[in-house]
């Protein structure tokens, strides 16, 4: 029985898609509103200038967990990692598809595959979550920094950041995770992950019917 047809395929999935997304948005909310001392209204600059508009917003990260993890506010007009900046209406149209595509492997899916199911849960909600921010405010809010001030060994560094024509190169990041992420991010890069390792370790239908004839014979 497809997933589609089960009640409680169905409510599980839809559970689990609202709890993340209202999560998600719950932290953005309160970072935006708590972590820099005042509350951050974000407006057309944080597209045209970033460096502008979080010159208005100077603050300190907030400590989590030393060394772990700290929120520390910024935007992002691209994808995971800041890939593709600028391209607000490909990411829209990009998710918009992507969550049709979620709901159809979902109802085609089997009833009983519970770890596909919430991998394709977590992917909706973490494409809704960062959708919602891309539609109302044009930038994706980040907050989270996972293990600040710890370097990569040896004295490596990642790639440095593109600069304009005539601009001095910048050093690349040394940190050995310098990226600001948010909740939408994590359910996107956890449920890609589960659904990868379904696919490695699920049963080959093509290996069934010959070893159904190996037992008739």
């Amino acid at each position: 029985m497809p997933a589609g047809r089960s009640r409680r395929a169905v409510m599980v999935f839809l559970l689990i898609t609202a709890a993340v997304l209202g999560a998600d948005l719950l932290i953005k909310s309160w970072s935006f509103r708590t972590v820099a001392g005042t509350p951050v209204q974000l407006t057309p600059l944080v597209t045209e200038n970033h460096r502008a508009f979080w010159s208005q917003y100077p603050h300190e990260a907030t400590v989590v967990v030393p060394s772990v993890l700290n929120l520390r506010l910024t935007t992002n007009t691209g994808a995971v990692f800041g890939l593709g900046k600028g391209n607000r209406v490909v990411f829209i149209a990009v998710s918009v598809v992507a969550t049709g595509v979620i709901g159809l492997l979902f109802w085609r899916s089997p009833h009983r595959a519970w770890v596909l199911h919430g991998a394709l849960a977590l992917i909706l909600a973490g494409a809704l979550g960062n959708l919602y921010d891309r539609w109302q405010y044009a930038a994706v809010r980040d907050m989270f920094h996972m293990l600040p001030g710890v370097n990569l060994p040896w004295g490596l560094s990642w790639p440095a950041p593109a600069v304009p024509a005539g601009h001095p190169p910048l050093d690349g990041p040394t940190e050995v995770w310098p990226w600001i992420f948010n909740l939408a991010d994590v359910a996107l890069m956890v449920g890609v992950g589960l659904v990868l390792i379904t696919s490695l370790f699920a049963p080959d239908p093509a290996k069934k019917p010959v070893a159904s004839a190996g037992v008739s014979a």
